[in-house]
């Protein structure tokens, strides 16, 4: 009996022998399998984009560049408007938080910022006021989880800058809502599918999730290292989508809410850990400022394709893409919108809630003497190709042109491929009308998010093919399966474009044999487009669009005449075959006959005062190539 428990207790020795390796072993698995060495690697609060002690860093860029000072005083100003004004409380619109996420992350920056700078208490004082409000909602609805996340982000950063010197309460209570609000659901699979997406969705909950792990590290490693190594892999999807040249599917002003939380989530990682593991590194994605740089023209209207508004925006992330770059032309077109007062105003997309990224992210460069860009003309190829032409970068006949490819089907597009737009000095001749309001649509029970062919998305006004610059055939849908991409560039002094293939787009039915638009600028003088359509069997009907928001008018069979500020436009129209000029009705959509149901637009379309459609109608014959010539000259007769 005695020997039977001797052995007995050996072979629990052993047992726990086995065990304990086996927890080791596990353990240095969970060491290799793990992106850092978490523990020796995380800094001390402040970690999140700026350290402690690195102010002096952004005080000398104050100093060194006017810009920044008026950036810096904007802020300081509005933060000290945040301090009478009552905390924020839960309150949904149209079902979503968002909102009040955004009003947040807004006071909760700029007061950390001003409570950094100037050491002043009552931004301090504030701005837990705010956290513990925002804290003690019931949630931060995880329903549409970009709400959730962007207010994880705000909580963070308060929590993390302002962390020496916040009561304990108010930490623990920061603590337990970014663990229970923020975290919790995001393992929850009815809110979160955006980690197998390649949108915005991924980068901006990715980003926000990681700042509220970075800041709660010390107290919740368990829970804060999980959520890092979940997002340097689910992220690199939305990464992707740069390749390879840096243009983004989902437009630029989409390119201004997903690259730039993809840059803080970045800066972040660097700052605190001391590297994003290359995530920064990812083809195309440094490219992409290159894209964004020619992403609005001389009109300060972006190229605006998609679900895309046309005024341009302030573009906080440009000024790190410069410092990783060693680029300081990036942010020429930055500097001119801090002088006219574009980042220091309130914005309608809130993108001004990130403004002290600037400083941060430019406390390194040097603005004075910025040379203009040398670049003239940008392609990128990729999920959405698109062509874009600036001419001269200053000066009154700087002349501007945008075309575009890609998918109907793609994430936020439209039924836009061939669509472009044009610019001379400060008129847009070639207009898109971009987005209508969601919620002006969802609230009407439009069925906006379905990107089949049948869809109800296609029966907006803004959204489909027959409202774009672009062609239609036989009044019929763009084929949401095809897409069109660019077959050749055109780079030389003479002249600078993109010819894009438009078969597959226009085929529905198999109707043509071959479709191309070639559009050029040509000696930085006039631009030019050029369209060869060659049918199969059968006749077809084609719709040449252009939508303008100047006076139009008809002068003869081959020309109209456009006016605005002052200016002229002649639009001259050639072919191998007839066609006859048309000026349509664009201003009041739901009074006006949808081609593809010959029904009119539904009430729940937006207006669009001032505007106008021009091109003409044609005929081609079966098995015939028609070329249709357009030239564009700006002149004061």
């Amino acid at each position: 009996m005695f020997y039977f428990k001797i052995i007995h207790t050996k072979k629990q020795c052993l047992f726990l022998f086995i065990f304990l390796s086996s927890l080791l072993l596990k353990g240095q698995e969970k060491e290799h399998l793990e992106s850092y060495d978490y523990y020796s690697q995380i800094s001390k609060h402040p970690r999140l984009l700026l350290k402690k002690n690195e102010e002096i860093k952004v005080i000398e860029a104050i100093k060194r560049n006017p810009q920044f000072k008026k950036i810096h005083n904007y802020i300081i100003k509005e933060a000290n408007s945040f301090i009478t004004l009552k905390p924020l409380t839960y309150k949904l619109r149209a079902n979503r938080l968002l909102h009040i996420s955004r009003k947040a992350l807004t006071r909760l920056y700029y007061l950390s910022y001003s409570y950094r700078f100037t050491k002043d208490k009552k931004y301090l004082k504030k701005a837990e006021e705010e956290l513990n409000a925002v804290c003690d909602f019931k949630d931060w609805f995880p329903n549409i989880f970009i709400d959730a996340s962007e207010m994880c982000m705000a909580v963070a950063i308060a929590y993390d800058w302002l962390y020496n010197d916040l009561e304990e309460k108010t930490k623990e209570k920061a603590r337990k809502a970014i663990l229970e609000k923020a975290f919790k659901p995001s393992y929850n699979s009815k809110y979160n599918f955006f980690f197998e997406r390649h949108g915005n969705w991924n980068s901006v909950c990715n980003a926000s999730l990681v700042f509220g792990a970075l800041a709660i590290f010390d107290e919740d490693s368990d829970a804060a290292i999980p959520v890092i190594e979940r997002a340097l892999k689910t992220t690199l999807l939305p990464l992707k989508v740069f390749a390879p040249d840096g243009n983004y599917p989902e437009g630029p002003q989409y390119w201004n809410y997903g690259a730039t939380f993809q840059v803080m989530l970045s800066a972040a990682l660097k700052s605190a850990l001391g590297s994003d593991k290359g995530l920064s590194d990812s083809p195309g994605f440094t490219a992409s400022a290159n894209y964004m740089l020619f992403a609005s023209g001389p009109s300060s209207k972006y190229f605006n394709y998609s679900d895309c508004g046309e005024k341009e925006t302030a573009k906080s992330s440009m000024f790190w893409f410069a410092q990783k770059t060693n680029n300081p032309s990036l942010v020429f077109r930055e500097l001119e919108l801090i002088e006219n007062g574009y980042y220091t105003k309130k914005s309608a997309g809130n993108i001004d809630r990130i403004l002290p990224n600037i400083l941060i992210f430019g406390k390194q460069l040097d603005l004075k003497n910025l040379s203009k860009p040398s670049q003239n003309i940008y392609i990128g190829n990729g999920i959405t190709p698109v062509a874009i032409v600036r001419t001269k970068w200053k000066g009154e006949d700087d002349m501007y042109f945008g075309i575009k490819g890609g998918k109907s089907s793609d994430a936020h597009s439209h039924m836009d491929q061939g669509s472009f737009v044009f610019d001379i000095g400060e008129n847009r001749w070639a207009m898109d009308f971009g987005l209508q309001s969601y919620r002006t649509l969802l609230t009407k029970g439009v069925d906006l998010w379905n990107l089949k062919q049948d869809s109800q998305r296609w029966d907006v006004f803004r959204y489909n093919n027959l409202n774009h610059n672009t062609l239609t055939i036989n009044n019929q849908r763009h084929n949401v399966k095809g897409k069109a991409e660019i077959i050749k560039s055109y780079k030389g002094s003479k002249k600078l474009g993109a010819k894009v293939d438009l078969t597959s787009v226009l085929n529905l039915n198999n109707e043509l044999k071959s479709a191309t638009r070639t559009a050029t600028v040509i000696k930085n003088n006039y631009l030019k487009i050029t369209d060869c359509v060659e049918t199969n069997s059968k006749a077809v009907a084609l719709r040449w669009n252009m939508v303008t928001k100047s006076t139009a008018k008809i002068i003869d069979k081959k020309t109209i005449k456009l006016h605005q500020n002052g200016k002229n436009l002649f639009l001259k129209f050639d072919a191998n075959i007839p066609f006859k000029l048309t000026i349509r009705s664009s201003e009041n959509p739901k009074e006006l006959i949808n081609e593809f149901n010959h029904k009119k637009y539904g009430d729940y379309n937006a207006r669009n005062p001032g505007t106008v459609m021009v091109g003409f109608d044609a005929k081609i014959p079966p098995k015939t190539k028609a070329n249709f010539k357009i030239t564009f000259k700006e002149s004061n007769k």
